[in-house]
């Protein structure tokens, strides 16, 4: 069996329509784990640039020229930053892509200054939630977001989680 290499990069413009496309199938796809209303998301791309202003960045992984991951950095309070957006096409998960997303942006992180990641995840998504933990993020707290989604009421068990990037050389 052959096997694809993944690349991982910085988001050019070009990898815009398949990452919204990518985005927003996944999405869908875990109706428990995502406000289902795209529109309350807000727009990717804005969001990006406004990101990389700040030291953040979208990074997507091809693999043989096609997208195929996104995960993003989100600069928020001093000295930290959230992991975001991390998404795998459903029919590449369980490869270790993810984890290949995850280890770049905690490295990118180092590299750009900051002392914290953060990132909330729904309890729903265990794959997620294992992950996480297996790259040293800890638990920080538990919630119930509680929003609306297409005016109905929607709950969402949600754990946020940190990993502390101070003093370690090397957090991936």
């Amino acid at each position: 069996m052959m096997r694809c290499e993944i690349s991982i990069r910085s988001a050019k413009e070009e990898d815009f329509p398949p990452l919204c496309e990518l985005y927003c199938k996944s999405v869908r796809c875990n109706r428990e784990g995502f406000v289902q209303d795209l529109n309350y998301h807000g727009c990717l791309i804005a969001k990006t640039r406004s990101w990389r202003e700040r030291g953040g960045d979208m990074l997507v992984a091809h693999e043989a020229g096609t997208l195929v991951a996104m995960g993003a950095l989100a600069p928020c309070e001093r000295g930290k930053v959230e992991l975001c957006k991390l998404h795998v096409d459903l029919l590449r998960q369980g490869r270790g892509i993810g984890r290949l997303m995850v280890e770049r942006l905690i490295v990118l992180a180092q590299e750009q200054g900051f002392d914290e990641v953060m990132l909330h995840v729904t309890t729903t998504q265990i794959a997620a939630v294992k992950l996480y933990r297996s790259v040293g993020f800890q638990a920080a707290s538990e919630e119930l977001f509680e929003t609306k989604v297409f005016d109905k009421p929607a709950r969402f068990p949600t754990l946020h989680m940190r990993l502390s990037l101070r003093g370690s050389a090397s957090a991936a």
